[in-house]
């Protein structure tokens, strides 16, 4: 099948060059990869503009602020584009907005919408042995029976189906009791426009945090083709071990998307989800 999974890297990035872009999409439904495209290519041209305090006469916007408008912004146009059919059709959206501040603290704006991720690695010996590392989630997946997501949802008048026990299936959104499509596993997407009245939303979720540079941050943002069977710690132990024989990032980037194979080929047979 098509992979509708998507990602971009832009670097430099932002008015003054001193940002880097990072983001990940996976699409969903019979026109997720023209969705995840679409949102891609959107998402990076629309947060420009707003950062940008010579596009417009209006105080600029903080980073926060700025991905939050961004992605309510690019979901809006995506429903009026006349070529998609967004109404079964979504995607998940973790964007990472990385300012190089100094050389001592960077800034990173951690934007969430769906069950994507995004997680960091800290190293270094002032760090608690034996590994001298800590490993943080910089977004939340956002599962239909997480409470505060499913109290919105159900005050919309959505119904959130329960996780299947028996076959591991994930909660869902629903129209109604009925169970009337679409079935989505996740409380927040751009897209899926269909449950977008019954309380499923696009607004990220957006935290922001304070890097020491010194502590040899390492990143990791993945489609949750890798997050269904391998946690985030896990993942750096398959990074870090495949960085002891490459630097290469592609090749860190290979060795975990083969892990993540596998354990899908363990788990599921012939069927995986696309990864990223």
């Amino acid at each position: 099948k098509i992979n509708q999974d998507r990602g971009c890297i832009i670097y430099p990035y932002g008015p003054n060059d001193d940002m880097a872009l990072f983001c990940v999409y996976d699409g969903h439904g019979s026109n997720g990869d023209k969705v995840s495209q679409y949102v891609s290519e959107n998402v990076a041209r629309e947060l420009t503009l707003l950062l940008d305090e010579d596009s417009h006469k209006s105080p600029v916007p903080s980073p926060k602020h700025a991905l939050i408008e961004t992605f309510d912004k690019v979901d809006a146009m995506l429903k009026k584009e006349p070529t998609i059919d967004s109404e079964l059709s979504g995607t998940t959206a973790v964007v990472l907005l990385y300012k190089f501040d100094s050389k001592t603290q960077h800034t990173v704006w951690a934007a969430c919408s769906g069950d994507s991720r995004a997680t960091m690695q800290y190293t270094g010996n002032s760090l608690p042995p034996p590994h001298h590392r800590k490993v943080i989630d910089l977004t939340v997946d956002q599962k239909p029976d997480t409470p505060a997501e499913n109290d919105r949802i159900k005050k919309a008048g959505g119904v959130v189906s329960p996780p299947e026990e028996e076959w591991g299936g994930p909660a869902r959104v629903w129209l109604d009791a009925n169970m009337t499509l679409p079935g989505l596993a996740m409380a927040r997407s751009l897209g899926d426009h269909l449950v977008k009245t019954v309380g499923v939303i696009a607004t990220p979720e957006v935290a922001e945090y304070m890097i020491d540079p010194n502590l040899n941050p390492l990143v990791c943002m993945a489609t949750d083709g890798v997050w269904e069977f391998i946690e985030s710690e896990a993942a750096f132990d398959i990074l870090n071990k495949t960085a002891q024989e490459s630097e290469s990032a592609t090749s860190m980037c290979v060795k975990l998307i083969e892990e993540s194979a596998n354990k899908w080929r363990h788990w599921e047979g012939d069927y995986r989800d696309d990864i990223t």
